[in-house]
This record gives C-alpha cells, sequence and structure tokens, in this order.
C-alpha cells in the first residue's frame, strides 16, 4: 500500500538573496493545490538550513522545512541531511525543488536558468531541466519479463533501473558512476518492487557549477536517513 497524498509533498523554493538557502526561503507547491487540500508540511513550509559536522570529514548541512498552516499539514516540521556543497552551491535567482513521493522517497534538484545543476535522491519526482530527463522504463522491463517468463512463469523482477538522457544521449542503468556530457552521475539503486517499494536514488551534478561528490554524498544521506518529522504543534 502507498503512502496517503497527505504525507506527500511538492514544493518550489526561490533562492532569493546571494547566500542561497541560509536564511528563510518560503516555499510553495509545484502545482495549484485546493484550499481544502492537505499536504504533509502544508501549502507554503519555510525552508533553512544550517551547516554541521557529525566528525571531521562530515561537512553537512541539516534542512528544515516548517510547515506554515496547521489545518492543511499533518506535521509541525520535518528535517533531513545534505552535503554542505549542495547548500553553498546555490545562489540567488536558482529555483530548488524538494519532492515528497507516495513511496516516502525525497528527491530535490537545483536548476539555473532552465538549466540542472544538481539532483539527488528520487529524481524522477522532480524537475530536471531542459537537457537532462530520468524515468522508468517500464515498457522495456515488461517486455524483459516476458522473455524470462517462457522458463518461469512468475518471474518477476526486484529492481527497475533508470532511465537518463542527457543532450540526447540515453543510458539505462541499475548501477555505476558515469559521466554523461557535463555531469557526473552516481547511481546507487534503482526503483526497488516491493509494499509500497522504494524510490531511486541516484544524483547528478554538473561539473565545474556543483563541487565534487555534493550531489552523491547527499543522494546517499537522502537513501540511507530519509525524512525525521516533528509533529509537535
Amino acid at each position: 500500500m502507498v503512502m496517503a497524498i497527505e504525507g506527500t509533498f511538492d514544493y518550489v523554493f526561490d533562492v532569493s538573496t546571494v547566500a542561497g538557502a541560509a536564511g528563510p526561503l518560503q516555499g510553495r507547491p509545484r502545482e495549484p493545490l485546493a484550499r481544502t487540500d492537505r499536504r504533509l508540511l502544508g501549502h507554503a513550509p519555510l525552508l533553512e538550513a544550517v551547516e554541521y559536522q557529525r566528525e571531521a570529514w562530515q561537512l553537512y548541512a541539516r534542512i528544515t522545512l516548517t510547515g506554515g498552516e496547521g489545518r492543511h499539514a499533518s506535521v509541525r516540521s520535518a528535517s533531513f541531511s545534505v552535503d554542505r556543497g549542495l547548500v553553498r552551491v546555490l545562489r540567488q535567482g536558482d529555483v530548488l525543488y524538494i519532492s515528497r513521493t507516495l513511496c516516502a522517497g525525497l528527491g530535490l534538484s537545483i536548476l539555473r536558468d532552465g538549466q540542472l545543476v544538481a539532483a539527488a535522491g528520487a529524481i524522477t519526482s522532480v524537475p530536471l531541466g531542459t537537457d537532462v530527463s530520468a524515468r522508468h522504463p517500464g515498457d522495456l522491463v515488461e517486455q524483459a519479463e516476458q522473455i524470462f517468463r517462457t522458463r518461469d512463469p512468475q518471474y518477476r523482477t526486484r529492481e527497475s533501473p533508470i532511465e537518463l538522457s542527457v543532450a540526447g544521449v540515453t543510458r539505462i542503468l541499475h548501477g555505476g558512476r558515469p559521466t554523461l556530457g557535463p555531469y557526473e552521475v552516481f547511481v546507487r539503486h534503482g526503483f526497488l518492487r516491493g509494499i509500497p517499494g522504494t524510490d531511486e536514488s541516484l544524483s547528478i551534478e554538473r561539473r565545474g557549477v556543483c563541487p565534487d561528490t555534493a550531489a552523491h554524498t547527499t543522494a546517499q544521506l537522502l537513501d540511507e536517513e530519509g525524512l525525521r518529522l516533528s509533529r509537535d504543534p
């Protein structure tokens, strides 16, 4: 069973200061919501990012989303960890997208002038700009399963790969660290089947724009730690 839609969110944050997310950013829904619609953090959460180190080599930031309207929100706040470099890359005019899926996966992306700077986590749930796209190739997975079912009628793949297209070049990946055009890619895993299943975990970062491994480390943190919820009023 997938999560109720009230436990999801799909927010946009316009970066309005040179310091990026160092100060509060006001969020808005990516698609219009009805006045009665509820989401995990309501319709217009505030975003704050605070840097911290658990160990000398772990340069992280904690992103906290605080719900704005109690009648529309299920929790008071939610937080998750990212690589510090992913926050520091933000510039005035960037657009930050953060989404929580029906499988409770987290995805985020940063766009600058319509082009992808970086993305991490469940990236099929967030915009990737004009030159990058990602999807689950369900049609091809079904064709492959049909071939195996000629010998085992109950055969079913455990993992669906990710189909990633960059500037006209398409790769279908279960894992690995390929370079596609101006981007470095890190695929931890594709979509893992189950009840409700586990979203894909991967990252993309533009060379020379996003710090090395910032999105890669963020994908790992999102996959392993997920979202921390605070339900206190």
